[in-house]
């Protein structure tokens, strides 16, 4: 069965990269709106705006090799319908949290798989959702990537959008967490923490080596650097969350990254892939208990978000172009406004 809510597909928005480096808002076709089994209509109200948006827009992402796309992992939404099957996590009317395996989650409407979806806690202000899901899910799966039960860490960026969750994520587990940041971003890790080494001093590693007594048992990197492997402890692990390139070379940067580190599997110290949006499509369990935990502790008070900084939908462009320039401890929400 297919069906819209009241028979009719509601009127939704999506914003559209068509050529690469330009983005158009384009009513969104009535045929990608049906709610087939299985499937959910979400009336997205909040999406996060990341580097990897800016990079996906100008065409140097590696999992948008093509333009006519529409950026965006992550969203809260509310269900405003429900294909046929019977699922008790899930309410009409609910709101819910999700990561999109593929982007286009900024856009006023989405069908989505019900498998993604995840309920969030009423008292949860949705701005304050919408700064997590796929950055605190990152840092959740690097860290379990790791497989590192006690010792000590380090956490490249530590001041950073991932960074900052994976160093009060660490934290919680007990790990003494060791943290890369620059002048600008050094408070806010510090602020969760983390014992921070100045990245630009070029003797920062042989430093942490000698705090560490000879290195750590692991590290979350997202510079795709192979002298890290000089901070871990041989049974170690390093887990790549991404690969930094030049500007027009982001790409082919995250192609050879992806490339050598796969072939570093099993090497001393061994190398871990995290692909968030891929964990996303091959294990939606263990992706939605993740989130489901995240979104709790937020609820809680026991994991501290950072500060949401708002965008109408129609601002949409000023919010990615600002992206490389968002304050330390900020993070960019879109606020739907059709």
């Amino acid at each position: 069965m297919i069906s819209h809510i009241s028979g009719v597909a509601p009127e939704s928005w999506a914003m559209r990269v068509a050529p690469f480096g330009t983005v158009r808002e384009e009513a969104t076709r009535k045929d990608a709106l049906r709610v087939s089994r299985g499937r959910a209509l979400v009336r997205i109200t909040h999406a996060s705006v990341g580097v990897t948006d800016a990079l996906a827009v100008r065409g140097d992402y590696l999992m948008q090799p093509v333009p006519r796309f529409v950026p965006g992992y992550d969203f809260i939404g509310i269900i405003e319908h429900l294909g046929a099957a019977d699922h008790p996590r899930l309410s009409v009317g609910q709101r819910v949290a999700g990561i999109l395996p593929r982007m286009g989650a900024h856009a006023t409407r989405i069908s989505v798989a019900q498998s993604l979806l995840v309920p969030v806690p009423d008292s949860l202000d949705p701005v304050i959702a919408a700064t997590a899901p796929l950055d605190a899910v990152t840092a959740q799966f690097a860290l379990d990537a790791l497989d590192t039960k006690s010792g000590s860490v380090l956490v490249q960026g530590a001041g950073g959008a991932v960074g900052a969750w994976a160093v009060q994520l660490a934290a919680a587990r007990n790990l003494t967490v060791f943290g890369t940041a620059s002048t600008r971003t050094r408070a806010v890790a510090e602020s969760f923490g983390a014992r921070v080494l100045d990245y630009r001093n070029p003797e920062w590693i042989d430093a942490l080596r000698k705090m560490t007594n000879g290195g750590v048992a692991g590290v979350i990197d997202h510079t795709g650097r192979r002298d890290l492997q000089r901070v871990v402890m041989p049974e170690g692990r390093i887990v790549r969350i991404a690969f930094e390139g030049k500007q027009g070379h982001q790409r082919r940067a995250t192609a050879a990254g992806f490339a050598a580190a796969t072939l570093r599997r099993y090497a001393r110290p061994a190398e871990r892939i995290c692909s968030t949006p891929m964990l996303v499509m091959l294990h939606r369990f263990a992706y939605r208990a993740a989130l489901g935990d995240i979104l709790d502790r937020l609820d809680s008070g026991t994991l501290t978000p950072p500060q949401p900084r708002s965008y109408r939908f129609t601002d949409y462009r000023k919010a990615v172009a600002d992206v490389t320039s968002t304050p330390p401890g900020e993070k960019s929400v879109l606020v739907m406004g059709h």
